[in-house]
This record gives structure tokens, C-alpha cells and sequence, in this order.
């Protein structure tokens, strides 16, 4: 029950608050594609100096590493003995310093050429293992140290990124076996430099060696690690030793290990082993997730001219991982976003996932970057490479829908104002570097490089690449001179403007006819401003009906104007970019009729996406476009019918013709993404006339309609909706859950605080993180004594959390601040009415001071909790 003076001061808040009650947001957001939802947490970022980040200094190499380790998952360490074999690199050298993170040293000696040892000397302070050896060694002269040590990984303050949540390199996942829900785990993740967390190395990307490692285990366990498996031993007392052989030099971020009851799935590319490790819950989905890996396989090894380089490709799916996945040399870690079952694989293609990894076994793993300020070298080649699969596999069409999608995560940081060299030379942390400029900016200006040498030089030029570099590390400027040495032209102007500037070019196109000639000017201008002219090539085409004119021309100038001959008329459209390949912001000068024809004449998936977007707004007043906008609900793309479905505009004359189109859509339509966009339009037009299509969806084969049918029918019937939810009830796929969670939170009823406080005890992992967000959500609608609980039960909850997830922390502030914020707000309206001099204020000013008080509480309790959860962090 709200109080009198909370519905006195109702209007007042509604005029203030807006719909800020009805979103959760924070300071720093990750956007997740698939569902469009803000996933917030709560990051201070502090002005530091960035310094110039140079390569390691080499002054010795690394050789060989061997390991052998075994754990004590009680305690969560590994216990371990390393031979580690070394070489000055070009000057002599009587010590050597490891990177050595956390670890207790036990016993530091040399090995000698017997193979007896001898102690060495050292000093330690937990970061580097600083050794003075027993003489001054030369250059190609080796030495083989052994290090006895301990792992003590969860005993240290933990770091991370948005890339990567966590840096403790290894972890052990339900090590008690308390989770009856989750299985028994180890794992590791080395990038960036977090493998000396676990064995002393020489922890930067620019050392390379082969490795030996020895894991012992349970017999009950399968391990995986890098390289081959040369031997396992049964050593009688209920453990095995697995013995795993690299013989190829790879950098030290790459070694990794997995450990746990995985099923194993076999199968070959060539003469290759194949693997995936998965665990026995979703073993039978293995080859319709991993299925495509060996004809991935053959096509990135025939486009490259250059074969999968490794002994063996193996993928394994662990639990809580701390990223989406990583590429560690022969043997990719998946979280667990893809553990699905067939029905939870309708609604996303994961191939991408597949793809992208696959891919960095050539570039990063084969050819690894000298230093993390060249991580393009990686991360922007496995990002075009999800590119390059879908249109070997799906076509031209669907992989320009995912190019799109990328382009629009990298512009969508560019309005947040984030702008960054694609090689970063300077930054405060090397995380830092794994953003949307690396992946999904990088990934577009290979694009554009593809397109402006041609298809064949291309790829000769990336095939150039590996075999000059192969199990070596480089620089973006090697790249450059492939491309140099295989076209004849210097590449300069392109990597210039692209890898070591910020922004994009920001274009407008005027096309004019005029005396049988037609003529593009272009001005351009740079997103931030800075005084730089791109060189653009691009395509520009001239649609006289079924006839296309193409010229190619290059943009060099602030403004240039292009001239053609016409065939003799104005042509019906003029389109500039043809291919859609450049990486801008754009504006044109085309009409309604101009792009009326590129819908229904273009043949690229931009070209007809844009004319919809640039006709969404004249639907009202011409028929022509109303019409286009329904034919478009039958575009052959998924892509393209669900935007048609989300833009198209409903208006009371067109009511009883496009709704049923609508509903008969969502009978018949193939794509769970078009149902899904079908729902949400049924909920936005408030279209009650169809809340039993709504409910049927209820029960659809896909996830994410069925989710969407009950936010929809939220918005149709609330009532109904908190009825619908006991169907989900045993659910734990994520969006249902999250669908289910939205109902309740919006619901307003305070007898479902007892709900939110049991499914906190209950939930975990992602699920868990998500729920806080929805809790806030629903404190914010509750008497501020309610909320002042909830923010206590949140603290606990987060206090408690024995894993000390990020994920879950980030966000838990995020609950604790939205909720401070909203109360703040509420605050500064009610004193505003206190203190407003109306009529109604001396009756009810008691009860408007109580009010003020309640809400101090509520902001008072909220920051104590924010201050006590930070000071454990």
C-alpha cells in the first residue's frame, strides 16, 4: 500500500522521475546483441599518465618449459616442479629474473648436465624470482633451472578487465563438490599475463618456447593441455599422470589446462585428431555444436594458403569462466554459454564462437603480437574471420547482417566518445586494449584492406604473413609490408589513417544530373575533428532500372566532386559505397523515390536495411512507402523482416490489416528472431485484440519467444502474466528466467520481496547477477522500509559470495547505486512539494517529513552498503 502523502506527491514524481524507475542503468555498460539489454556495472575511472609501452627486453630466451603438478582442491593450490630451460639472448648473463606471481618458493637450482642439481641463490617478492646463477652465460649457451613451488591462486587481490572478468590464471570450480549442480573443475586463462600466477615464466608475449606437462589427477578425471597426449600413467594409488608433449614454441599466455569429468568426442581433420571435451549433461548436443570445426578447418586453411598449423585441435567447455572463450595453442576453452541444449540453439548461430577461436590458432598463436599494444594482430583477424565463415557458409547476405552488427557495437562506443589508435602504444592497463575498437573496428578495416587490394592479393598477402612469421612474434608493420611485397604499392596512406589514428571518416554524398552527365560530391571530415583527409576507394553505382554503371573511384580530397556520362537519362538511383565496405558515418541527398528503388532493386543487405531506416519516418503521409514497409514483413533476410516488423508504423486506419499480418507471422514465420520482434511490436501497440496468439507463444519451441510472450503479456495483462509464470517455474535456462524475473519486478506487489530474497539464496552464476538487477528494479517501486531490507539482503548477499565473482559484484553496486539514486531523486521532489507553499501543505506536512525520513534511511542504508562491500573488494 503506497502512503497518502506518497499518492499526494505521485504526479509530482512522475514528472520528475520520468521512466527512470523502470530501467536499471549505471555507470559503465556491456551491451549484449542477442536480447538489447543494458547489462550494468559500476567501474571509477581515475586520469593517470599513459605511459609508452614498450616490447619486453630479451635478455634471455625462453627454450623449454617443463612442468609437473598435481592439486589439493580442498585448499585450491597446485603443487608444482618446474624444469624451465633458458638461453641469453644476445648479451651474457649471470642472472635471470621470472615472472613468479603469488607463488611459495620451495627450492631454486640448477640442473646440470648429469642431471644432478645444485641450489642457486635468489630473492623473491611475489611478483618476480630474481636468480643469480653459478656463472656468466653467453650467448647459445642454455641452462635448465628447477623451481619447487606452490600456486596459491584465490590467496591475492583479483584484477580483470571487461575482456576478461578475472586475471588469477588458474581456478578451481566447486573444488568441495558442495554444488550439486556444478561439476568438479580445473582450469587456467593465461591471456594477458596471468599463467605466472601458476609456474614461473618469462610472462610477456614476446617469449616463445615447446612445453612438457605432467598433470596428475584423479583416475575420474579427463585432462586436456596443449599439444598432444604422449602417455598416461597409472601410478597405483587411485591417481593417473597424463603426460602432454608440445614440440612447437608457442607464447607462455597460451599454455593452458583443463581438468574435470569431461566426455570426449572424437573425429579428424585430414590426419588430425578433433576433440571436444564436454561435460556428460550436454555430450549428446557435441556435434551440433561443434560439428562444423573440420570444414572450418579446410576452408580457413585453402583461403589462407596455409594449412592448420598444429598437432591437434581440441575444444573444451568449462564452467564460470571468466571470458567468452580463448584461443590457448591447440586447445580453445569455451565457457559455458555453450553448454545448450538443441532447443536453446534456435535462436543463435554459434559458430561465431567456433570461428573466431579457430582462427587465432594463425593469427596470435602461430604469429603472435611482440607486444599487447599490437593486439589487432589477434583479436581484429578473429573478428573478420567470423565474417569470412558466414559467407563461405550462409552467403554474402548473412555475413553482411553480422558485419552490420559489428559495426554498430563499435559505433555505439564511439558515441560514448571512446576514440583509440587501433595499435595503442599508450594506455594504463593492458586490458584495456580488448575493446570494440580491437574486435569489431579492426575487424571492418580488414574489410576495407580486403577491398581495396582485391580478393587475391588479400590473401596472398595474409599467406605471405604466416609463413614469414610462423612461430614468431611481430608488429603491425610487418603486416604492412606483406601487403607491400605482394601488391607492388606502398600501403602506407592505409595504415596510417586506419591503425595509428582515431576515429572514422564522417562523409556526406550530394548526387546531382545535369546535361546527360551525372556528378557524387563529396566532403568529408574527421568524427573528432583532427585535421586528417582520408583515402577512401570505394564503388559508385548508377541504377538506370535494371542497369548498373559502376565506377570505381578514390576519395584523396576535403571536397572532390565526381563525373560521369549518363546513359542518356537521370538515373533512378545513384549510390555511392556500392559494396558497403567503408567504415563511416554518412548522410545523402536521396529522396523518398530513391530510395523506394534501392529496396526493391538493391542487391546488398545495407543497401536495402538503410533505405528502410531512412524511409521509417514516411510511412504516414506516402502511400508508396507504406506499402514497401509491408512487403519488406516477406524480405527473404530474418534480418530485414524483423527490423520491417519493429519499424513499420500501426496507425488506426492500417490497425485491422497489419496486425493480423503480423499475428500470421508469428505463425508461420521460420526465424524465432522475427516472432520474437513480432511479440514485442504486439506489446508496444498494446494490441489486447491478440493476447491469445500472445499466449500461445507461450509454448513456442524457441526460448527467446517464449520469454518475449511473456513480457508481452505483461504489457497486456499483468495478471495474467504473474499467472503464466508458475509455467517456468523449474526453468533455468537464462531467458526464461530473466523474462520471468522482469514480470515480477514490475509487478509492484510487495509480497513478492520474499520471492526475490528465496531465488538469491537459489540462483548463481549469470542468473544470479542479472537477479540483483531486478531486485533493485523492484525496491524502487516498494515503501522505502521494503527497500531499506532489500538493500541489506543485497549486501549479504554480496558479502557472502565465496567465489568473489566480478560478475556478480559489478552487478550488486549497480543494484545498491540505482537504488540510492532513485531514493535521491524521490528526495529532491518530495522536499521540492515540502517546500512548494500549496494548499495541501500544512495538512499533510507531518506526514511528508516522515515520508523524507523513511527515504534518508533508504539513501543512508544504501551507502553504508556500497561503502562496506567496496572495502572488501
Amino acid at each position: 500500500m503506497r502512503s497518502l502523502a506518497r499518492v499526494l506527491v505521485l504526479v509530482s514524481l512522475a514528472a520528475v522521475l520520468g521512466t527512470f524507475i523502470s530501467s536499471c542503468r549505471s555507470a559503465k555498460a556491456a551491451y549484449d546483441d542477442k536480447h538489447a539489454i543494458l547489462l550494468d556495472t559500476m567501474q571509477i575511472t581515475v586520469p593517470r599518465e599513459n605511459p609508452y609501452r614498450a616490447a619486453a627486453t630479451k635478455y634471455c630466451d625462453l627454450v623449454h618449459t617443463r612442468l609437473d603438478v598435481r592439486f589439493d582442491w580442498a585448499h585450491q593450490w597446485l603443487y608444482g616442479q618446474e624444469h624451465i630451460t633458458l638461453s641469453p639472448h644476445f648479451y651474457p648473463q649471470a642472472s635471470v629474473k621470472l615472472d613468479a606471481k603469488n607463488l611459495d618458493i620451495y627450492k631454486v637450482e640448477l640442473v646440470g648436465a648429469n642431471g644432478n642439481t645444485s641450489p642457486l641463490r635468489y630473492t623473491y617478492d611475489t611478483m618476480k624470482l630474481d636468480i643469480t646463477l653459478d656463472r656468466e652465460y653467453k650467448e647459445g649457451e642454455k641452462f635448465t633451472l628447477f623451481i619447487d613451488y606452490k600456486s596459491k591462486p584465490n590467496e591475492r587481490r583479483i584484477g580483470g578487465s571487461d575482456a576478461i572478468q578475472e586475471d588469477k590464471g588458474l581456478y578451481f570450480i566447486n573444488p568441495l563438490g558442495t554444488d550439486s549442480d556444478k561439476p568438479q573443475e580445473i582450469w587456467t586463462q593465461g591471456e594477458t599475463e596471468s599463467n605466472s600466477y601458476w609456474f614461473p615464466t618469462l610472462d610477456k608475449p614476446n617469449f616463445k618456447c615447446t612445453d612438457d606437462i605432467y598433470i596428475t589427477v584423479d583416475k575420474k578425471y579427463t585432462t586436456l593441455s596443449n599439444g598432444v597426449l604422449a602417455s598416461q600413467k597409472d601410478n597405483g594409488d587411485g591417481t593417473r599422470t597424463d603426460y602432454w608433449h608440445m614440440d612447437l614454441p608457442h607464447s607462455q599466455y597460451l599454455v593452458m589446462m583443463a581438468v574435470g569429468e569431461f566426455v570426449v568426442t572424437k573425429e579428424k581433420w585430414r590426419d588430425k585428431e578433433v576433440n571436444y571435451y564436454i561435460e556428460p549433461k550436454y555430450a549428446p548436443y557435441t556435434m551440433k555444436m561443434f560439428g562444423e570445426t573440420p570444414a572450418m578447418m579446410e576452408f580457413f586453411s585453402q583461403r589462407l594458403g596455409y594449412d592448420y598449423p598444429w598437432q591437434k585441435y581440441s575444444q573444451v567447455v568449462v564452467r564460470d569462466y571468466v571470458s567468452g572463450a580463448m584461443e590457448n595453442t591447440t586447445a580453445t576453452l569455451h565457457g559455458e554459454n555453450l553448454n545448450r541444449t538443441p532447443r536453446q540453439m534456435l535462436d543463435e548461430d554459434y559458430h561465431d564462437y567456433i570461428s573466431h577461436e579457430l582462427f587465432h590458432q594463425w593469427f596470435g598463436d602461430l604469429v603472435t603480437a611482440k607486444t599487447w599494444s599490437n593486439t589487432t594482430l589477434h583479436e581484429s583477424f578473429a573478428d573478420y574471420s567470423e565474417y569470412l565463415w558466414n559467407e563461405h557458409r550462409y552467403g554474402r547476405e548473412y555475413a553482411d547482417w553480422k558485419n552490420y552488427q559489428a559495426f554498430a557495437k563499435y559505433m555505439a562506443d564511439v558515441r560514448k566518445g571512446k576514440n583509440y589508435d587501433l595499435v595503442r602504444f599508450h594506455y594504463d592497463d593492458r586490458e584495456e586494449v580488448f575493446d570494440a575498437h580491437t574486435y569489431e573496428k579492426g575487424g571492418r578495416i580488414l574489410h576495407m584492406l580486403r577491398y581495396a587490394v582485391g580478393d587475391d592479393a588479400f590473401f596472398k598477402s595474409l599467406q605471405l604473413y604466416l609463413q614469414r612469421y610462423a612461430y614468431k612474434n611481430t608488429e603491425v608493420p610487418a603486416l604492412r609490408m606483406c601487403f607491400e611485397d605482394v601488391t607492388g604499392r606502398d600501403m602506407n596512406w592505409f595504415f596510417d589513417q586506419w591503425y595509428y589514428n582515431t576515429g572514422l571518416p564522417v562523409l556526406d554524398f550530394k548526387y546531382s544530373y545535369a546535361h546527360d552527365s551525372v556528378y557524387v560530391k563529396v566532403s568529408q571530415k574527421h568524427s573528432t575533428d583532427k585535421p586528417l583527409t582520408y583515402q577512401l576507394p570505394f564503388r559508385i553505382d548508377m541504377h538506370y532500372d535494371d542497369i548498373v554503371v559502376s565506377e570505381n573511384v578514390t576519395l584523396t580530397k576535403r571536397k572532390q566532386t565526381f563525373a560521369f556520362k549518363a546513359l542518356g537519362r537521370k538515373p533512378d538511383l545513384i549510390d555511392a559505397d556500392g559494396e558497403r565496405v567503408l567504415l563511416c558515418e554518412k548522410s545523402e541527398n536521396k529522396s523518398i523515390a530513391e530510395y523506394e528503388f534501392q529496396y526493391r532493386k538493391g542487391t546488398r543487405y545495407m543497401q536495402r536495411r538503410e533505405a528502410l531506416d531512412s524511409l521509417k519516418g514516411a510511412q504516414k503521409n506516402n502511400t508508396g512507402v507504406a506499402a514497401l514497409y509491408k512487403d519488406a514483413l516477406r524480405d527473404h533476410s530474418e534480418s530485414i523482416r524483423a527490423l520491417a516488423v519493429r519499424n513499420i508504423l500501426v496507425t488506426e486506419a492500417d490497425r485491422d490489416g497489419i496486425l493480423p499480418a503480423l499475428q500470421a507471422m508469428l505463425e508461420t514465420d521460420s526465424a524465432s528472431h522475427v516472432r520474437a520482434a513480432v511479440l514485442d511490436k504486439l506489446g508496444r501497440e498494446k494490441a489486447r485484440k491478440y493476447e491469445a496468439a500472445v499466449e500461445k507463444a507461450l509454448g513456442d519451441s524457441s526460448y527467446l519467444v517464449a520469454s518475449t510472450a511473456l513480457i508481452t503479456l505483461n504489457k497486456l495483462d499483468s495478471l495474467k502474466a504473474l499467472q503464466a509464470i508458475r509455467l517456468f517455474a523449474k526453468e533455468k535456462v537464462f531467458d526464461m528466467k530473466n523474462a520471468v524475473y522482469t514480470v515480477v519486478a514490475l509487478s509492484g506487489d510487495s509480497g513478492y520481496n520474499g520471492y526475490f530474497e528465496r531465488k538469491l539464496k537459489e540462483d548463481k552464476g549469470f542468473s544470479k547477477a542479472m537477479l540483483m538487477y531486478h531486485y533493485a528494479n523492484f525496491l524502487c517501486r516498494m515503501q522505502p522500509a521494503l527497500s531499506a531490507r532489500g538493500v541489506v539482503t543485497i549486501k549479504a548477499e554480496l558479502l557472502a559470495d565465496q567465489e568473489k565473482s566480478k560478475q556478480l559484484l559489478g552487478f550488486g553496486l549497480g543494484a545498491l547505486e540505482r537504488i540510492k539514486e532513485t531514493y535521491e531523486r524521490e528526495k529532491a521532489v518530495y522536499e521540492q512539494v515540502e517546500s512548494s507553499g500549496s494548499r495541501t501543505k500544512e495538512k499533510y506536512k507531518t506526514a511528508l517529513k516522515a515520508e523524507i525520513k523513511e527515504i534518508d534511511n533508504v539513501i543512508k542504508t544504501a551507502k553504508t552498503a556500497i561503502e562496506e562491500v567496496k572495502a572488501v573488494e
